[in-house]
């Protein structure tokens, strides 16, 4: 077993470890105006008053991508899109939404805020995705002060998806990483709290559970709602080496039993971490410092981190080559570190202040984590409690091994290697490497001693420094969801129904068709009766099963279960819908009234959305009259023509793009 586990660990990190998101959760694009201290940054946001309620629509290319996996649409691509883009809309502490606005055509320009998801072959080698936002306004000044105003944000994905992805569009890896780019989208640079913000190689996120506390401090910071900072606390200080301040050092609160907060110092050392849980009584963090790890391939810069820069237009970039520090000045966290209780409203009275030691070169870094369970690795490490024998959790990355022997490959720990945990969860032990061909990984054994479900923390320690990787691992309680047969069944109000037959659902599992959850009517540990959403006959979803402690039925078998909505089961709808919208152009100017008239539609109000593929065109009123008819109030920057509207209803996307006839009628010359 072990043979195969590694056989299979190493196939796996082989095509998926050179990857890395771009774009940091708690950093953000960082400007000064100045070019001394002291700094004070500039971060560029959307101007929420330039918005319809606060939302940011995002726009599809309608030139799609040139391959996708067998069985893969684009509909199903685009019910992913607003599933991760709902991710941030859960964010109650944050005042910023976004919403689908349809499919655009390539070279449109905007002259309002948007977001638009293009495929393009030019993403460099290593890279899944790439986001950035690409076009700024003058400065402004906001309820938070002044910053410096996004109009467009570009992402783009692979046109090639076969290519780049481990799997079709309801992956775990495609998912994190449009939730990841989302978050670029918005304002947010990389973190090293292992959070969605973080590259791939270090992320724990998962499908179920894609946020972490950074990525939720990170978004609510930078829109916040009226009390969201009195009820997070703040820690403050200084980290310097030699006497001189430390830019773009990592400075991250963190505990047993919570989440990591991270944030960046700024070029003369300085730094504040804010938006920290204190929950009612107020919570205990250590802090610790280290450097930006060096460049994976596909990064330009340290964490491929957009360096800020100053008034005078000079990018500052980072100081690196010092050694980890626990605070007070410690590289052993479990018996010398100092905790730090913070409470809501308030920022931690005294300064915690780090005077970092140099380094001649850089220790262990960018460290990638997997568990092995049932014949499975996972990422994100997930650990049963209560096992019998230890579960094994290999690592790659930078600096954890050495050759011993250069003719046959042979490797061991890199000398002095350690690796152990925050606190005392679980039992760490029996490190060791692996021989050819699999000489770059390590491995240990974990044994979960506290049933207490949620992530947990690996230290890494070699002769003067020290490499902490949040989530290094998670303790859980149960095993992932699986999913083993998919049959039509009537639910209790003998309306058609799916029943969903597995193991491990719990009262919080959800149950995804594409990215739509469907609506459980019944339940029990190993059967669940659900009614999908609304899909056109003959449409293939796949199901995917999630649970509230961030596995999902994908963990163990990627190949999700598929459900073809065959005419009259349940909720499927008629095949092949039109539109006739009408009047065929909308004038710039005023508000316009539109009058939609559908053949094989299931127009359904507030389930039914409209875009039309720019944000010069602002949908202000959707009123759905019956299944085939509804009116969609419009106010207009541009002239355009009433045929690129773009209707969804549950997994029924209807426009030109995805090849569904749309006329639009002067009502004139009918």
């Amino acid at each position: 077993m072990r043979n195969r586990w590694v056989a299979r660990l190493a196939a796996f990190v082989a095509a998926g470890f050179l990857l890395a998101n771009t774009g940091s959760a708690y950093y953000y694009y960082t400007y000064f105006n100045s070019t001394s201290p002291p700094y004070t940054p500039i971060v560029a946001q959307y101007d929420l008053s330039t918005l319809n309620n606060n939302t940011v629509p995002f726009f599809v290319s309608s030139a799609g991508p040139t391959a996708m996996y067998p069985g893969d649409s684009m509909a199903a691509m685009v019910s992913q899109m607003s599933a991760a883009a709902n991710v941030w809309n859960g964010v109650s502490t944050s005042t910023i939404r976004l919403a689908y606005g349809g499919f655009f055509n390539p070279g449109t320009t905007e002259t309002a805020p948007g977001i638009q998801i293009e495929f393009s072959d030019d993403i460099p080698p290593g890279l899944l995705a790439y986001t950035i936002p690409t076009v700024f306004g003058n400065l402004a000044t906001g309820p938070n002060g002044t910053f410096l105003p996004i109009f467009l944000s570009l992402m783009e994905l692979p046109t090639n998806m076969v290519g780049v992805f481990n799997g079709p569009s309801y992956s775990e890896e495609f998912f994190v990483t449009l939730v990841h780019e989302f978050g670029h989208c918005m304002g947010l640079q990389h973190t090293l709290a292992s959070s969605v913000m973080s590259t791939i190689i270090t992320s724990s996120a998962t499908k179920a559970v894609p946020l972490g506390a950074d990525d939720i401090a990170g978004i609510s910071l930078l829109y916040p709602t009226a009390k969201y900072l009195s009820t997070v606390g703040s820690i403050a200080g200084t980290v310097t080496m030699n006497g001189n301040g430390v830019n773009l050092a990592s400075v991250v609160a963190i505990s047993p039993s919570n989440q990591a907060i991270a944030t960046l110092t700024n070029p003369d050392g300085t730094y504040v971490i804010n938006g920290i849980p204190t929950g009612k009584a107020g919570l205990s963090y250590y802090v610790y410092v280290h450097p930006l790890p060096p460049p994976s391939q596909g990064e330009g810069s340290p964490d491929n981190i957009y360096y800020p820069h100053n008034s005078a237009g000079v990018y500052l970039p980072p100081n690196t080559g010092f050694a980890t520090q626990f605070y007070p000045n410690t590289l052993d966290p479990n018996n010398q570190a100092q905790t730090i209780t913070v409470t809501a409203g308030q920022q931690y009275p005294d300064a915690i202040n780090f005077n970092v030691n140099p380094v001649s070169s850089p220790g262990v870094s960018s460290v990638q984590t997997y568990s092995y369970f049932d014949s499975a690795y996972m990422r994100t490490a997930p650990i049963l409690y209560g096992q019998s024998t230890p579960t094994p959790i290999a690592a790659v990355g930078v600096g954890l091994v050495q050759t011993i022997n250069s003719s046959t490959g042979a490797t061991a720990p890199a000398p002095g290697l350690s690796v152990s945990m925050l606190g005392t969860a679980a039992q760490i032990n029996n490190l060791r490497a692996y021989p050819p061909p699999n000489q770059t990984f390590i491995a240990v054994n974990a044994m979960a001693t506290l049933p207490r479900p949620g992530p947990e923390h690996l230290l890494f320690s070699t002769p003067g420094n020290l490499y902490v990787l949040p989530a290094g691992f998670s303790i859980v309680l149960n095993p992932p969801p699986a999913i083993s047969a998919l049959s039509q069944t009537q639910d209790g109000n003998g309306n058609p129904a799916v029943q969903i037959t597995g193991q491990q659902f719990t009262a919080n599992t959800q149950i995804w068709f594409d990215g739509l959850p469907a609506t459980i009517q019944s339940q029990s540990s190993t059967s669940l009766v659900v009614t999908p959403p609304l899909a056109p006959a003959g449409y293939s979803a796949a199901v995917v099963a999630l649970n509230s402690d961030g596995q999902s039925s994908l963990f163990l078998n990627p190949s999700a279960s598929g459900y073809t909505y065959a005419p009259g089961i349940a909720s499927a709808v008629a095949a092949n819908p039109s539109l006739v919208v009408s009047p065929s152009t909308i004038p710039a100017g005023g508000a316009v009234t539109l009058t939609v008239q559908g053949s094989n539609t299931n127009f359904v109000n507030n389930l039914t959305t409209v875009g039309f593929g720019t944000s010069d065109v602002q949908v202000t009123n959707v009123n759905v009259q019956d299944a085939t008819h509804l009116k969609v109030t419009v106010t207009p920057n541009v002239s355009i023509s009433s045929a690129n509207i773009t209707i969804t209803t549950g997994l029924e996307v209807i426009s030109q793009a995805v090849g569904s006839q749309v006329s639009a009628t002067d009502p004139a010359q009918q």
